[in-house]
């Protein structure tokens, strides 16, 4: 694996597929925890530091083994594992929280217990040793465990598409996919043994007619977070309730309607604006916003990308191969606001990266 896969590319593919400018108007008496950010009004320039974000900082070296390697898309951490979802069909790498390389999470193939689809979502569960998958379309979740054996799969009442999970504490699964017309439903619980318990039907603003859309989340707070790219709102699907509440838009007024792809932290929420080629980052707590950059001061004061590749499951994370962060240092370090100290800390990185090795992963737990 010597080339650098770049994810923002294939998000910016994504937003090509946005299809409308559907707003909750703001103020509707229904919608009462909707926060909206006026994008004209937003003005400051803001600098945040990774350490305010994140309880910690470390930089893991994945283990260089052939059968480590990976044509990366999504990293999903946890307290104890590295999951790497990869791009296409290729199997599901496991590492632990010092990247060692454990297993392939179940097969590529179409015997049983196999995938040939590509995985669309997927969730480690620490606690019960579980990994849980989602295919592009199909109507089973696939249900692994943490030695990468096949367990289970749960069926469901319709087929899925471009599914999305999310597990709660009390063990309940819940699945919401990109609803076709004369489906009956969007969103559907399953109880630990894979029994339906509940489904939702769709409302009509997220009824869609083809694949050419998507669905995002980010799992980084206790609620399950979509965008689905029908709309322009962040949403909260309700699991107690079975409800979807919207929470989140920025208002952009004129004809120009740029993709906005939201995802939220505990005390804020963040924006994309892509064509603006800025990050809008809007305070729960105050609701004020301002445009914002991350710098990782535990490293440098390197700029990290912010995107919903980075802040995942409740962790930041920026998998990177070798070469492309020798790049990015060396570049940081020709900064004129680089310090002597930032130097020293990056220098303590080069002196041990090895170019030819496997990723690297940059890892914070979210605060």
């Amino acid at each position: 694996m010597k080339k650098q896969i770049l994810l923002t590319a294939l998000i910016f593919a994504v937003s090509g597929m946005y299809a409308g400018d559907k707003t909750v108007p703001e103020g509707k008496a229904d919608n009462p925890k909707l926060t909206v950010c006026d994008f004209s009004k937003v003005s400051k320039n803001e600098t945040i530091s990774l350490s305010s974000l994140v309880q910690n900082c470390t930089l893991v070296q994945l283990e260089d083994v052939d059968e480590a390697l990976f044509k990366q898309w999504f990293t999903t951490v946890t307290d104890k594992y590295i999951g790497v979802r990869q791009q296409g069909k290729g199997a599901y790498k496991l590492f632990d929280r010092s990247g060692k390389f454990l297993c392939d999470v179940g097969k590529v193939g179409n015997g049983p217990g196999e995938y040939s689809f590509t995985l669309y979502d997927d969730v480690i569960d620490d606690k019960s040793g579980l990994i849980y998958f989602s295919p592009f379309s199909g109507d089973k979740i696939m249900v692994f465990n943490t030695s990468g054996k096949f367990v289970k799969s749960i069926v469901a009442p319709q087929k899925l598409h471009k599914p999305k999970l999310f597990l709660s504490d009390n063990g309940v699964l819940t699945v919401l996919h990109m609803a076709f017309d004369g489906e009956k439903a969007i969103a559907i619980q399953f109880d630990s043994n894979g029994k339906v318990i509940k489904t939702l039907a769709p409302p009509s603003n997220l009824v869609v007619g083809s694949y050419d859309g998507e669905l995002f989340n980010t799992r980084n707070t206790s609620a399950f977070d979509f965008l689905h790219t029908s709309s322009d709102t962040l949403y909260h699907y309700n699991v107690k309730e079975n409800k979807i509440e919207p929470v989140y838009t920025i208002a952009v007024s004129g004809s120009e309607k740029p993709f906005r792809q939201y995802f939220e932290l505990n005390d804020r929420y963040l924006t994309n604006v892509f064509g603006k080629n800025v990050v809008v980052s809007t305070n729960k707590k105050t609701k004020e916003s301002s445009f914002v950059k991350v710098v990782n001061d535990y490293y440098g004061n390197m700029q990290m990308p912010v995107s919903i590749v980075n802040f995942r499951n409740g962790y930041f994370v920026l998998n990177i191969e070798p070469g492309s962060l020798k790049d990015k240092i060396e570049a940081r370090m020709k900064e004129s606001n680089c310090t002597a100290k930032d130097k020293e800390a990056l220098k303590k990185i080069l002196s041990s990266l090895n170019e030819e090795a496997n990723n690297m992963l940059f890892v914070g737990k979210l605060k």
